[in-house]
């Protein structure tokens, strides 16, 4: 039976891997996951790409989007304005995680400011249009995430964590794209499929924590006594032993998302 009580109660991208996030009212949804969704990401020189794992100053870099290109700011740095017509496009071998791949470079001056914001030499790199990264294991496009398209967080288990954990923590700090209300916690780890509007939406794999959520999204610092993550270890770990928290999904049928829309549970 549908669940007439779960609701799409939030709606994030992130433009760059790894940097501050974008809440949506509305958003597109396709194979890759959000349009405009981790399409650009920081590299190291040799290609290996940055994390905010290591570098969590990274969350305190900040992206929009618009038609013809991006404009990246900083609390440090003037704005910079780029326009995808003007990206050099020259191909770039580069990796996420054991994916190699050849992304797109953009400009010098695009180099030069994320070298700036994170103290390092980096490169600014772009998907393109279409991503070149194939991930055989779920069969499809990926863009710079981790390894699946979306990501989804209930609200309730957020406030599940928040009871049991020193201090409050944020939605930001999981880094979700979709954030579903109306249920108890942690009832994503039995959902299968999910239709949302003419979205339909196959729930992979839990979602595994590392130091990443230990990062605080406003001052890009370590979290002290790697909160939350102590507390969900002792609650939340999974058949492998690895904290789990949230659900990684694939796109089986893509559409149009807005916050407010009925969730319903199909499997």
């Amino acid at each position: 039976m549908p669940s007439a009580t779960l609701q799409l109660s939030a709606l994030y991208r992130y433009p760059i891997k790894s940097t501050a996030g974008e809440s949506l009212e509305r958003a597109v949804v396709g194979e890759e996951g959000i349009e405009g969704d981790r399409r650009f990401m920081l590299a190291r020189p040799d290609g290996v790409f940055l994390t905010a794992r290591s570098h969590p100053q990274l969350v305190t870099i900040r992206a929009e989007l618009s038609n013809g290109g991006i404009v990246l700011h900083h609390p440090t740095l003037e704005p910079l304005t780029l326009a995808f017509d003007a990206f050099e496009k020259a191909p770039f071998a580069t990796q996420v995680w054991n994916d190699s791949f050849r992304a797109l470079t953009t400009t010098p001056d695009a180099d030069r400011w994320c070298e700036q914001a994170i103290g390092e030499p980096a490169r600014f790199l772009w998907l393109g249009e279409r991503s070149p990264r194939y991930r055989q294991a779920i069969g499809k496009r990926v863009s710079f995430a981790d390894g699946f398209p979306l990501m989804l967080i209930g609200e309730a288990s957020l406030e599940d964590l928040n009871e049991r954990a020193p201090g409050n923590h944020v939605m930001a700090q999981f880094r979700p794209n979709l954030v579903v209300s109306g249920d108890v916690p942690f009832a994503e780890d039995k959902w299968h499929l999910l239709r949302i509007g003419e979205t339909e939406l196959a729930v992979r794999k839990p979602c595994t924590r590392c130091a990443m959520i230990t990062v605080d999204p406003q001052t890009g610092t370590f979290i002290d006594q790697r909160e939350p993550l102590r507390t969900l270890a002792g609650y939340r770990r999974g058949l492998t032993g690895q904290v789990e928290f949230g659900q990684n999904l694939v796109v089986l049928t893509g559409g149009e998302l807005e916050v407010g829309m009925p969730v319903e549970v199909v499997g």
